[in-house]
């Protein structure tokens, strides 16, 4: 038994005639016949009665129709799944990426992505920045947010957005009340940050704004999330320079503020190079096209 039997036999059980159900299939009557008759030798019983102008269905046939019916839908629905697929307008994708994305490109980017491709099963897994790389190559993930490495090997790298840093400080903090802060004036604070092995931009980032306003972070704390550091800061425990996006969070007992002569942090795309994903290309498309450059905070 095929498909083409199954078509046959259901238009032959909704015209309930040899002829007509031929002109429909656009084939001559004795085919026709042949495979009906091949149909029902296959399944060892009788679907049709023959008549001298047409056909009934008999019990068993009218049953078989109703499931011959479904098994077509699902077979045309199974090929335009295929297609679709194929084209990278369904099927599936896995994002991993480092909480601070979730304060700046991602929502957005999911949001985007799923309206335009509503076919695309977007599953989401929080990294951290360090471990990204890592899960693109064991194909635990299927493209990657993350800021700069250092040398991407096996992984294509495209930039989406830059955003400079902002100081967290305690509410109680004397500068707290400042829309600009100027980072000197840290220079004898406690600072609460990540370590270089969790993200190597972003550690560089914070040395590099420290050292162009004349002193080297006094570090007392390190985590590795960003949303820690806000809430060790909250604590009184430090002040810290975090990626703009994070002032978001508002989180009580913290305050956000502006710097000056602050390096940019970027913000990119990672994914294997030579991926064969069709819903890849459909995700940097719509990524590059939403994406925007200086993410500030609202």
């Amino acid at each position: 038994m095929d498909f083409r039997q199954l078509r046959y036999f259901v238009a032959l059980a909704e015209t309930l005639h040899f002829g007509r159900a031929a002109a429909r299939l656009h084939i001559t009557q004795p085919p026709l016949s042949r495979q009906i008759a091949a149909l029902e030798e296959t399944l060892s019983v009788q679907l049709v009665a023959r008549h001298s102008r047409h056909v009934e269905l008999t019990p068993a046939g009218a049953d078989f129709y109703a499931h011959a019916v479904r098994l077509l839908a699902d077979f045309e629905r199974a090929g335009d799944s295929a297609r679709a697929t194929a084209a990278g307008a369904a099927g599936e994708l896995r994002l991993g990426f480092a909480m601070y994305a979730a304060f700046s490109l991602l929502p957005r980017l999911v949001r985007g992505f799923s309206d335009d491709h509503p076919r695309i099963t977007l599953g989401l897994e929080e990294i951290l920045p360090r471990d990204i790389e890592q899960a693109l190559v064991e194909q635990r993930i299927d493209i990657g947010i993350g800021m700069p490495i250092g040398r991407p090997g096996r992984l294509e790298y495209r930039p989406l957005a830059r955003e400079p840093l902002c100081a967290v400080l305690p509410a109680t903090h004397p500068l707290a009340g400042q829309a600009t802060v100027d980072v000197a004036r840290l220079a004898d604070e406690p600072f609460v940050t990540l370590p270089r092995t969790t993200a190597p931009a972003l550690h560089d980032a914070v040395l590099t704004c420290c050292a162009a306003h004349g002193f080297v972070p006094r570090i007392r704390l390190e985590t590795h999330l960003q949303q820690t550091i806000v809430t060790l800061v909250a604590e009184g425990l430090g002040v810290g320079l975090v990626p703009a996006s994070l002032a978001r969070l508002r989180m009580d007992g913290a305050v956000f503020a502006a710097i000056d002569q602050s390096p940019p942090i970027e913000q990119g795309l990672y994914w294997r190079r030579g991926d064969d994903n069709p819903c890849l290309a459909a995700f940097i498309e719509s990524a590059q096209t939403r994406a925007t450059s200086n993410a500030a905070p609202d």
